[in-house]
Parts: structure tokens; sequence; C-alpha cells
């Protein structure tokens, strides 16, 4: 008979040894991993066996006979010291990290409905995620969202190490199912040392979690109100020297709005292969096909009246959404003998987008190609030890963008007709270096490159095709931080970073038809201070203090038409205070309550314009719009030992300004969600979990995506009142 046993690794793909490998219903105390990772099992039938090793979540996995297989272990998260994250480059403990830095793991995302990412990432202080319709989405961090009418920008986002944000700026992340996100990194400001010149901050998706990779197929089936209907399906091959995943997710629903409805259909492969102990080669595909309705937005008066109802005409001329993606990675991971490590991933990506909005018709093709490559090494310095990580980034898109009238929701006569050509290079170094054993000095700089070139070939407005060239001036992007280690439970760190955001092709070229040559990119420079511990086992913190200064802030207006334009707007202040706070009352306890944790995350922005003054009119000292300045998140997370469990969220937003005049404010609001399941099994190869979810659980009216400084007073997106959904799961072991 073949070989039967296990292959133990740690999410870096390197073997743990002493890992004790127990047999379920076996007499024997188990087995233990060798220096390679590797334990050979003694079974004649297949059989579950639990994998456990100190400071790593105990795992249960399915083997059988005549079969060898690798486990991937993923570190106890019992508080905020125990997380570990990539950050700049360094993959280190959180407690030795500067910045504003915060991870999201899959169990985070699986308290919530788990029909988008919206309600996870709102608990991450700093941080707003709206949604403006379903699938509509928008991305604040640290109160970017002023420059962002709709969709996701001046934020770089990652999907599983490639650019998923295209070099003209903007990134569909609605194309995204959440079977598609396993974790979240998330780096708030300035990250041009490593991740490109942006001021807005970095998310960081992996789409499959290596710890949770087993032989089995998973289903799942969620239904709830507004129509709402989710189903997905994957299906994972584990040996010990590949793995191949397959996810299919659809969702759809009727929307809380008229002409509110969205569907969704994603299929997704992955595959990672083990060559030998040096390499590893990941490639993934994602198709993704979105169609959403947009009901516009809502005048005060229109809200009051019905705040189901959509904006006139939107019926009518069919506002609404399609948008195809098709994407294919290729990447490679290599160990030199010398200890230097590389990563490199390709990417290549087709976009077909359509677009009838109540004052045109858009149709848009474009194409994306990106390469990041990045080494790192680890250094001896005296008697300590440091790291080095540099490399490069480019991408480059042709994009062919064609205009029409809108005529009944058809495209009408064409109205102008672009192609564009964006290129975009970013190469960067970053070096952290210990001064004796509790002090860590990093440096990056990175150097950023950035072409537009937009070619007017049909101009029937202006009548004035034409060619126009935007190279932006290069940009040096220091950071530099300091990282001291307090009794080796706390931490405090102070970094200083620089960052500069170049408008996005859709702020150059907007729906009026014009081409805005004068729009200037945002410069920035962050200072910040970091406090984290974990004053018991069970408790931990992470305390921010930063000022953020802003020259030539990009925001938002519309004109008398409605067409979203942009302007400049001086100086921009940005101070704020974010704090997290962790605790787990009980963990793993043997009698009813298995474990009980509540989590707090406070947020404070003081963000203010300077020396903005537009028309005559002086907005200095007015308060930036789109930021609450006090956001409060609460969860309550408790399971017992027969499979219950239940999630309780508190959200509160106070008011915000919607508009550059500070005349008119949303209303602050509270919200309460709750879910409930049980988990079980049906046999050693099934297991399921049914459960239960209420959002907005006293029916709070509230507008989770609002529009900034919106002609005609249309501001509110209203978001649904309570709702209720059920699921249910099952996996299948093989």
């Amino acid at each position: 008979m073949a070989q039967t046993g296990i292959t133990v690794v740690d999410s870096k793909l390197s073997p743990i040894e002493g890992a004790n490998i127990l047999v379920e219903g076996a007499d024997q105390g188990g087995v233990v991993t060798n220096a390679e990772g590797r334990a050979e099992l003694e079974i004649t039938e297949k059989t579950t066996v639990s994998v456990s090793y100190v400071g790593f979540q105990t795992m249960e996995v399915y083997v059988r006979p005549g079969r060898w297989q690798q486990v991937v272990m993923s570190e106890s998260n019992q508080n905020l010291g125990d997380i570990e994250v990539e950050g700049f480059l360094e993959k280190k403990s959180i407690l030795n990290q500067a910045g504003g830095i915060a991870k999201i793991d899959k169990q985070e995302f699986q308290r919530y409905g788990e029909n988008s990412l919206v309600q996870a990432i709102n608990s991450v202080p700093g941080i707003r995620f709206e949604e403006r319709a379903g699938a509509s989405y928008r991305v604040s961090i640290r109160g970017s969202s002023i420059r962002s009418p709709f969709g996701v920008r001046n934020v770089k986002v990652y999907w599983n190490d490639i650019p998923f944000t295209e070099p003209g700026g903007n990134t569909f992340i609605n194309l995204l199912d959440l079977a598609n996100v396993s974790n979240v990194e998330i780096i708030k400001g300035p990250a041009a040392s490593i991740y490109g010149a942006g001021n807005g901050g970095v998310l960081k998706l992996k789409s499959t979690d290596l710890s949770s990779l087993t032989n089995a197929t998973s289903l799942s089936l969620s239904t709830g109100s507004f129509g709402r209907l989710r189903y997905t399906a994957a299906h994972n091959i584990l040996k010990e020297n590949s793995s191949l995943t397959f996810k299919w997710a659809s969702q759809q629903s009727d929307g809380y709005r008229d002409h509110n409805e969205m569907d969704r259909k994603v299929f997704e492969f992955d595959g990672l292969f083990f060559p030998d102990d040096r390499r590893t080669i990941s490639t993934s595909f994602l198709f993704s096909d979105l169609f959403y309705e947009i009901p516009g937005g809502l005048n005060p008066d229109q809200r009051a009246e019905n705040p189901r109802m959509s904006r006139p005409n939107s019926i009518e001329r069919n506002a609404s959404v399609a948008n195809k993606l098709f994407l294919i990675k290729l990447g490679h991971e290599y160990s030199f003998a010398s200890g230097l490590e590389n990563k490199t991933s390709i990417s290549a990506s087709f976009n077909q987008f359509e677009n009838p909005f109540i004052l045109d018709y858009k149709k848009d093709n474009q194409q994306v190609f990106a390469l990041r490559t990045e080494f790192t090494k680890e250094l001896t310095i005296g008697s300590s030890k440091g790291d080095l990580a540099f490399g490069t980034e480019y991408q480059s898109s042709f994009f062919d963008g064609k205009n029409f009238g809108n005529v009944n929701g058809r495209a009408d006569t064409i109205r102008f007709a672009d192609e564009l050509r964006a290129d975009l290079s970013t190469s960067f170094v970053n070096l952290a270096v210990p001064l004796g054993e509790t002090i860590t000095i990093t440096g990056g700089l990175s150097y950023n490159t950035l072409t537009y070139d937009i070619d007017r070939l049909i101009d029937k407005i202006n009548n004035n095709p034409h060619r126009f060239e935007k190279k932006f001036d290069a940009v040096w992007s220091p950071r530099i931080a300091i990282s001291k280690i307090i009794n080796d439970k706390y931490s405090l760190h102070f970094s200083l970073s620089n960052g500069f955001s170049p408008p996005t092709t859709t702020e150059v070229r907007t729906n009026e038809g014009g081409v805005n040559t004068a729009l200037q990119g945002e410069k920035g420079t962050n200072y910040e201070l970091n406090f984290r511990g974990s004053p018991a086992r069970t408790l931990s913190f992470d305390l921010a203090l930063f000022r953020f200064q802003l020259d030539d802030a990009i925001t938002s207006f519309t004109d008398f038409q409605g067409v979203q334009l942009f302007r400049n707007a001086g100086e921009v202040s940005q101070r704020g205070l974010e704090l997290q706070l962790k605790n787990h009352w009980i963990e793993n306890a043997p009698g009813t309550i298995r474990s009980l944790s509540s989590e707090l995350s406070y947020t404070y922005h003081d963000f203010e314009f300077r020396n903005y003054v537009d028309g005559g009119d002086d907005f200095s000292g007015n308060a930036l719009p789109g930021t609450a300045p006090h956001v409060v998140n609460l969860r309550t997370d408790l399971t017992l030992n027969n499979g219950l469990y239940a999630n309780v969220t508190y959200h509160y937003s106070d008011a915000i300004p919607l508009n550059d005049e500070n005349t008119f404010f949303s209303r602050p609001y509270n919200l309460v969600n709750l879910r409930t399941g049980f988990n079980g099994k049906f046999s050693d190869q099934t297991n399921f979990e049914f459960y239960f979810g209420v959002d907005n659980l006293f029916d709070v009216d509230y507008s989770l995506g609002n529009d900034l400084n919106a002609f005609g007073r249309r501001y509110f997106q209203p978001a649904p009142e309570i709702n209720y959904y059920i699921g249910l799961k099952l996996k299948f072991n093989h």
C-alpha cells in the first residue's frame, strides 16, 4: 500500500517540526512531525485527524489510506499581537510594524450576511465602505471618498498579489464576490514606498486561505429580504505537491429601492504547485459577469416622501451597469541558496463595461497588463536581524471608450470617442535596520511615473478631435519609521510618509465631453504615531494618532445637468485618532460556553479645508464632506460547545457633511445586526452550518452611500430597512 501521511507547513509554506497528529478514535497519543514537517500515519480506512501546534489554530483534516497531503496551518489570532501581516513586505507580527495596518480574516467575514465586504471592513477604525445600491461600492480610507462620487478611487487594491486597480486609477471591486476574498489586509494612508505613489491607502485581498484547504467540496445557499438569493460551490483537490481550487458564486437581488436589481456570477480557478522545496508556482483565472441597476440619489423631499423611490428618469433611461471581466494571473516564488527570496506575478485582463445613465450611454473596453516582482532578504546586522525588500511594478492599459446619447435606455448618436493609453511604473526599496534588541528603523523609497495619452477620435460636442498627452513629473516618495518594543508586551511606532495621487482617467475624461487638462495631482504628507500592546494574554489594543496634510486636494461637484466634474480644492488638514480594543473573555473552555469575545473600534476624524476659495466662496475651515467625526463599532461573539453561536454588531455613525458649504448633513444613525447559527456534522465526511440573521434590527432610516456636492440636493442613497436572511452550508470531505 502507498504511504499515508501529512506534511504540515505554516502560511509561508515553511515546514512545522513537532506538530502533533492525533487520529480520531485512536488509543495512542498520536505522532509528531519531523524536521521536514512530515508525519506518516498508519490507518486502514478513511478517517479524521487532528493537527495541533502551539501558537496555531488546531485543524481537523480528513485523510484516506494511500494518500499523502499537505496541511497549511494559520496562526492563532487570540489578540492583535498574534496577527501577522505583510505590511511593508516584512511579514511580521503587527506589534513590530509601524503605520496604520489592519487585517480581516475569513471568520470575520462569516459573522455577517456574507453578501458583501461592507460590514466587515466597516468594523476597522478609519475605514468607511459604502454601498450606494446593490453592488455599487465606494471605499474611503481616512476621508478619501471626497473625490469618488462613484466607484473606488485613490485606494490601491491588490488581488492575489497582482494590482486589481487599473493604471488609470479606477477599481471595480464590485466584480468580486465574497467567495473570491478570504482575507483583507489594509494599509491606511500613503504606502508609496512599496505600493505606488497614492495617498489613499491599500487594500490587499487574498482569494484563498491556504490553512482552510482540504480535499473537500463545499456548497452554500442563502436567501433573504428583497429577493436576495446567493449560492456558491467550491471544490478543492489537495495533494502533497499541488492544490487545485474551483469556485462558483451567483448572487442576485431585487433590491430595497425601485430600479435596484443586481445579478453577479463569478467563476474562479486557483492552482498552487510545489515542484521542490525552493519553488512555488501559482495561477489564477477569474471571470465575473455583473449587472446592477442604478436608482440614483434623492433630495430631502423625495426621501421623506418615499425612500424606496428611484431618481426620476432612472427607469425610463435604464440607468444601470453591465460589466464583464476576464483575468488570468501567473505567479512564481523562489528561494535562492543565499537566502534571497523572489516573488513575481504577471497578469492580463479584459474588461467590457456598458453604462446607460440618465444623461448619456457609455460603452468601454479595456485591456490591462501588469507585472510585479519583489525581492526580500533577511540581513544579519551585528547580532540582530534586519530585512531588505526591493522590486518594481509596471502596468499598461489600452482603453477604448465611446459616449452616446441615451434615448429610452438605448444608445443613440455617438457624442465622443477616445482611445486612451495609460502607463504606470513604480520601483521601490525598503530597509529595516535594528538598533539593539528593541529598536528598529525602517526606511523606504519609491520612484513613480505615470503617463496618460488620450486620442479624441470623434467629438460631436465641441467639434474638436485632438490628442492630449499628460505625462506627470516623476515622483520620489519616501517613508521613514522607527519602532520600539517595550517589555515584550507593548510597541511604540512613529512614521513619516509622502504620497502623490494623480487624477484618475475618469476625472480627466469627464462625461460632459471635456478633457480636464488643468486638474493637478494631490500631494500629501502623513505623520503617524502608533501604540500597540497586549497588557494581558486575552486583551490587546491598537491606537493610532495621525496628521495628514494634503495639498491640491481633488473634490467633486455636479453641473446643472448633474454631470460629475472635478477640481482642486487647495489644502486639506486631516487629524485623527483610531482605536481598536479586543478581549477574549472565554477561550476554548470545556463547559457550556466554548468562547466569548468582544471588539471595540472607535474613530475620531477632524478633517477640514484650508485655504480653499472657489468662485468667490471661501470654504476654509469647513469640514471635509463625506467624513463622520465620530464612528463606533462594537462586536460580541459567543460560541457554545454544542455548536450554537451568536454574533452581535453595533455600529454608530455621526452626522456627515454632504457639501463643501457644510449646509447639509446626513443624520447620525445607530445600527444593530445579528447572526446566529449552528455548526454540526451529519457524519465524519459531512459538516454543515445553518444560520439566520437580521440586519438593521431596529429599522433605522439611514443613507449608507451619500452623493457629495450633488446638484439639486440629491445627496441621499437610502439603505434597506430591517431585513432578514437564512442560509445553509455543506462541506463534503473526500
